[in-house]
């Protein structure tokens, strides 16, 4: 029994350092590389840097226009992740609480839509941008984001609405609270952990998000990280150090990002778990 408990734990612990080495081992080649020249680089992209530089960096901040390109991008990933967690929160905690067949129906066709890849409506997609004369505007981008996020974000929330319990609500109604202040102040508190999580996901799609995004914004002043990356990549001086060193400003913010959202995730999910 003892020994068969060590193996699983073996087999366990082998499994999370294949997992780790699989996202650890390019990010670290990624990082490394950027400190060296070309020449180092073309030697040898394992060995660490004989003669560390930051020239690469501030190659890749001048050519990716970083301070720029870093505004469009954090602009659009701010607006998309506040806008989707209160329409998915208030949609997702309406359809639960108030189960008929209207809601329903939304409910199910809001899925749908996650069925659906944007490869296959991207034609009509941009003819739509066009007749919204959304072209090359924030909002164009921050409404088409909210739009494919919300089948999954809704589908999470009704989840998490499910399994609170309807008496603290009603306890709240009979205090007098307002329905707008039933779902701020009650249900979503206690549903943080689970929007912290939509968060987390979407703002890693909305940071990475590319061919969406280059339908709608084709002047070159609101290109966002990844637009301003692909362009550094189909340059005609495209060289390697600069481009692993303007990868890596490029995923310096959200690496930030994950790191306090994590703390916040944990958080939120334990406080979540006690008020249940």
């Amino acid at each position: 029994m003892k020994r068969n408990k060590t193996i699983r734990t073996l087999l366990a612990l082998a499994f999370i350092v294949f997992s780790c080495s699989l996202v650890l081992i390019p990010l670290y080649f990624t990082v490394l590389n950027s400190f060296k020249p070309y020449s180092e680089i073309a030697a040898n992209i394992a060995a660490l840097p004989k003669n560390v530089t930051l020239g690469n960096f501030a190659e890749a901040w001048e050519r990716l226009h970083y301070p720029r390109v870093l505004a469009n991008t954090l602009i659009i990933t701010v607006f998309s992740a506040v806008g989707i967690v209160i329409l998915s929160g208030m949609s997702g905690y309406w359809i639960t609480r108030h189960s008929n067949w209207f809601t329903r129906l939304c409910f199910v066709l809001i899925l749908c839509g996650m069925s659906v890849p944007f490869q296959c409506i991207m034609i009509t997609f941009a003819k739509m941008i066009g007749l919204l004369k959304l072209g090359n505007r924030y909002l164009g981008v921050i409404i088409s984001n909210w739009t494919f996020s919300l089948p999954m974000s809704v589908f999470l929330v009704t989840g998490a609405v499910k399994s609170l319990p309807i008496e603290i609500e009603e306890s709240a109604v009979i205090d007098g609270c307002t329905p707008i202040s039933l779902y701020w102040r009650i249900v979503f508190p206690l549903t943080k952990g689970t929007m912290f999580t939509i968060v987390s996901l979407e703002v890693l799609k909305y940071w990475n998000n590319y061919l969406m995004t280059q339908f709608i914004l084709t002047k070159p002043q609101m290109r966002t990280i990844q637009i301003a990356m692909m362009s550094l990549f189909n340059e005609a001086l495209f060289s390697w150090d600069v481009a692993v060193a303007a990868v890596t400003l490029s995923i310096l913010p959200l690496f930030i990002f994950f790191v306090i959202a994590q703390k916040q995730v944990l958080s939120s999910a334990t406080v979540g778990a006690v008020k249940g």
